[in-house]
């Protein structure tokens, strides 16, 4: 039976974070600048802040992926 440390399904999740995420934050930008062309200036404003937060989360997301892998590589090292 292998057994990895963390569950196959929490690294699915990281992977669909990692690359969804930076595509959300895209497509806010681009409705940022949809509306900021419009004359809605504090929609763009909030827009471009949940862009931010999109790219931070994107961030911490690919840190923890890395971590995980990390862990499930040294739980692959045992069977060695």
């Amino acid at each position: 039976m292998d057994r990895k440390p963390v569950a196959r399904r929490y690294v699915l999740l990281l992977i669909a974070g990692v690359l969804l995420l930076p595509i959300v934050a895209w497509a806010i930008v681009a409705v940022a600048a949809i509306l900021g062309a419009m004359g809605d200036s504090s929609g763009a404003v909030w827009l471009n802040r949940m862009a931010w937060i999109c790219g931070a989360l994107w961030a911490v997301d690919l840190v923890c992926l890395v971590i995980v892998e990390g862990f499930n590589s040294l739980g692959d090292s045992d069977r060695e």
